[in-house]
């Protein structure tokens, strides 16, 4: 008997739910502005896609939001080499990134990407869930209020001294949707753009994420992958 893969039977199941949204009108089809050979890396919780040809060693990555899965960020460094930047500012995640053995390309700062600079207020999670959200109708948060740092992403690549992100993922429960002018705004270049819109989570309609993809589509950022669960979404701006 052939052995059972449990990521495949994982995304299997992601397929089929996806299919049942799409006929009950919960969810949409997204057309692909470009077709380049894509990977995914990490694990199917916490990995995402990507175009491998245009990254190598001397490319950067800022990734927003990492919770208790890095497993993206690592697979990154050891297939490219490059250098990436971790972000989050719950107390969970600052605690958990402490306990890891990172790789010297790693660095992680423990604070969040924000409209403003300084602390704001955030929604702590539900026992046994761990995602902080600046909004309290997300399935994952509680009524208990909490106030953590953020910047803006011009003092962060300010600060960090960097020229160019070949890599930006977010996901940053709910907090994306604000977040956009910003990202197309950016001082340097974003080539690759990763973004989970969160419409699912109760935090936005279905209709503030299809609006958001077709406003980074008019900032020349053109779309080529979103997942089974219809929530990640990969783009590249030339």
């Amino acid at each position: 008997m052939l052995p059972v893969n449990s990521d495949r039977i994982r995304r299997y199941a992601r397929m089929v739910k996806r299919a049942g949204r799409l006929l009950t009108g919960r969810d949409v089809l997204y057309s692909y502005d470009i077709h380049p050979k894509k990977a995914m890396l990490g694990t199917v919780y916490g990995g995402w896609t990507l175009i491998p040809e245009l990254l190598d060693r001397n490319c950067v990555m800022y990734s927003f939001g990492v919770g208790n899965d890095i497993s993206f960020d690592i697979a990154a460094i050891q297939r490219f080499g490059m250098e990436v930047h971790g972000f989050d500012p719950s107390p969970e995640s600052v605690q958990w990134i402490a306990g890891q053995d990172l790789p010297g390309s790693y660095t992680f700062h423990s604070y969040g990407l924000g409209t403003t600079e300084g602390t704001i207020r955030f929604f702590a999670p539900r026992a046994n869930t761990s995602m902080y959200s600046l909004h309290q109708g997300h399935v994952c948060a509680s009524d208990t209020e909490v106030k953590l740092p953020v910047h803006t992403l011009s003092t962060i690549v300010k600060s960090l001294g960097t020229r160019r992100i070949d890599v930006l993922k977010m996901d940053i429960e709910g907090a994306e949707y604000d977040l956009l002018t910003s990202i197309v705004e950016c001082p340097i270049p974003i080539r690759q753009l990763l973004i989970e819109f969160h419409h699912r989570s109760r935090v936005k309609p279905l209709g503030a994420t299809v609006k958001s993809v077709k406003f980074l589509r008019s900032q020349g950022f053109q779309l080529f992958h979103v997942s089974e669960t219809s929530s990640e979404f990969s783009f590249m701006r030339a």
